[in-house]
């Protein structure tokens, strides 16, 4: 599927699930990205951080990503060495362009529910993904109007209400993280991030579960909590009930 030539995939973090996020987006003919990310490469991560290679090691993860995108296809990348912050980005979320995608692909849980208040408020497109030993799952989130066909879908809060405590929060060299696992979910968000881009906005709300080890595939539909903080302006409606693993957590 081509995306939507107009549109701009901005991938937050471009480590396990950024960089088999970017390979997708690129090879589906996407037209630009926008990679934002602070960190550099480092050599233990390289299994699962598919875009680089030991030349990488040491440089900042987002020019890498742009360098070694380029010549790969038409996609036009622009990297940006910087730690988005919760704190700032309801501001940085007003600057992004209607055509924007956001692919939320870090391992911060209050970064995630935040790009996830913001992008909601603002009604930009989002996918927020996570992935941790062998379990992995991705979220789109499209919000229409509160009087559209679909406006009980749920978004990234509507399921899990709030990120954990950071005491427990478990670390990836505590849980484990499977390279094919990060490289499942990082690809399926790509894929998710098109078919919005496509203005295909059936696989909003739709949360897919992936469990690698017995390799199985759950699809959820949870329905907007009511009075979830990100709909302020919207009328309560009936929902699921849903309770979920891996609230926030991530490879990066």
């Amino acid at each position: 599927m081509d995306a939507n030539a107009d549109a701009c995939f901005v991938v937050v973090g471009a480590g396990g699930l950024g960089c088999p996020a970017l390979l997708a987006l690129s090879a589906a003919g996407a037209a630009r990205a926008i990679v934002i990310d602070h960190d550099r490469v480092e050599a233990h991560n390289l299994q699962r951080q598919v875009l680089y290679d030991v030349g990488d090691v040491g440089a900042a993860k987002a020019e890498a990503a742009a360098r070694r995108l380029a010549g790969r296809g038409r996609m036009a990348v622009e990297p940006r060495v910087h730690a988005l912050e919760p704190s700032e980005v309801a501001r940085w979320v007003t600057s992004l362009s209607p055509t924007t995608i956001v692919l939320e692909c870090t391992d911060r849980p209050r970064l995630k529910f935040a790009i996830n208040d913001a992008c909601v408020a603002h009604g930009i497109p989002l996918v927020v993904g996570a992935a941790l030993g062998w379990r992995g799952q991705a979220l789109a989130v499209h919000v229409p109007s509160p009087a559209g066909p679909h406006a009980d879908r749920a978004c990234y809060r509507c399921v899990y209400e709030a990120p954990p405590p950071d005491d427990e929060i478990p670390r990836c060299d505590e849980a484990g993280v499977v390279g094919s696992g990060v490289g499942h979910i990082g690809m399926l968000m790509a894929h998710l991030a098109l078919r919005l881009a496509a203005g295909d906005h059936t696989v909003a709300g739709q949360l897919w579960a992936i469990d690698l080890l017995h390799v199985e595939v759950r699809r959820l539909a949870p329905r907007r909590r009511p009075g979830c903080p990100a709909h302020p302006r919207a009328t309560d409606l009936p929902h699921d009930s849903l309770a979920g693993s891996a609230n926030g957590a991530g490879a990066s």
